[in-house]
């Protein structure tokens, strides 16, 4: 890049928030929320553990978010046929030196941070007696684990994000472990409220992420990344053309017409939409099973939420409301699923990342508030 077309100061700064990704930090910080929601219920929420969780988390989601940047464009995947907005790196307004520098100086603030927050923990509240430095020691293992599955992501010679898992981490760090470490850290006990909470938040979680995956899905196989969500198309394909096999291409497109447009078009086929039948049909299949995938994930959490909260707070008139109250908060998460649901255009699915984001929190942030008010 010649001097004369350097970026300006506020193109790089934009950049950065750009790279750091705002929309993706409060969902990062719910298992924070559900964590301190869990200690309200036990009666022993700490706020100085919620403020520094909190920091944590953020930072943790922003390492994620620079690594998959960084990893992204150094395997190649960040060319010109990436689906999706030009990142600061793609357009070279971040180069990889200022991007490796970012990400040694956050996973420094992010350690120190943890040791702080474990400190605080276990300086007070609860005694633990003589396991006091075992469970710090386990602690901070957890925490420089958690700083290098954000990292893992897309970094490195075998990034554990190309290979499917980048799903089952999420759940996993974002979800168990922020709400039953988190937990742990105000209370000083382990419970099943807190690891079926782990759970139910760690499904949406996961469901933000497949809505990335999907709309890359294509361009990714074609790349050699694999992720849960072409790894499902791939097996909807499959399934799609076995259902083809034998039948006749008025069959078959009988068959695309009843998956696109309902049972009533069966009787309707136009002569054209014959054409490329099977193949359509395997196209539609491998979106649908993304798409059940997805719908899994976002049922399964909020029944969980539910039982999370009878859990925690036990049966009553009151959980009753609470648990109405968290199954409200959930609809603008269930009309984001129906958005993802219908679109089967991949280009158009980033339109429903924030509504499914957002809507995770505000179910979070909820169910915490029946936990303290109940």
């Amino acid at each position: 890049m010649d001097e004369a077309t350097q970026p300006s100061n506020l193109e790089v700064r934009a950049a950065w928030i750009e790279a750091a990704r705002p929309r993706t930090l409060p969902l990062a910080a719910s298992g924070s929320v559900v964590a301190a929601g869990v200690a309200a219920a036990a009666g022993s929420f700490r706020p100085e553990i919620l403020v520094l969780m909190l920091l944590v988390s953020i930072l943790l989601q922003v390492i994620a978010n620079f690594a998959d940047d960084y990893g992204d464009l150094s395997h190649g995947l960040d060319d010109e046929t990436r689906v999706g907005p030009k990142r600061g790196m793609q357009r070279g307004i971040i180069t990889p030196a200022q991007m490796r520098v970012a990400l040694i100086v956050a996973c420094a603030c992010a350690l120190v941070l943890g040791v702080l927050l474990i400190y605080v923990s276990l300086s007070a509240g609860p005694a633990l007696g003589e396991d006091t430095m075992i469970v710090g020691a386990i602690l901070l293992v957890l925490g420089v684990a958690a700083i290098a599955a954000a990292v893992l992501y897309t970094v490195g010679p075998h990034p554990y994000g190309y290979q499917g898992l980048g799903d089952l981490m999420s759940f996993i760090f974002f979800g168990l472990v922020a709400v039953v470490a988190g937990s742990f850290l105000h209370t000083h006990t382990l419970g099943l409220d807190a690891m079926v909470m782990g759970v139910a938040l760690g499904m949406p979680v996961a469901a933000v992420m497949n809505i990335n995956n999907m709309r890359d899905a294509t361009d990714d196989a074609a790349k050699g990344k694999r992720t849960v969500a072409n790894r499902l198309y791939a097996a909807g394909e499959r399934r799609g053309r076995a259902l083809a096999a034998g039948r006749t291409d008025e069959q078959i497109a009988a068959m695309v017409a009843v998956v696109e447009h309902g049972p009533r078009s069966e009787a309707a086929v136009a002569p054209g939409e014959m054409t490329g039948a099977t193949t359509r049909l395997a196209a539609l299949t491998g979106e649908r099973y993304m798409r059940i995938y997805h719908a899994a994930l976002i049922y399964a959490a909020l029944i969980l939420f539910c039982a999370g909260l009878f859990l925690a707070r036990g049966a009553s008139f009151a959980t009753c409301l609470g648990a109405a109250a968290v199954c409200l908060a959930a609809m603008p998460l269930f009309q984001a699923l129906s958005g993802v649901t219908h679109e089967l255009d991949h280009t158009k699915l980033d339109r429903f990342m924030a509504p499914t984001s957002m809507g995770t929190v505000l179910v979070a942030i909820v169910w915490t508030l029946a936990c303290a008010l109940i």
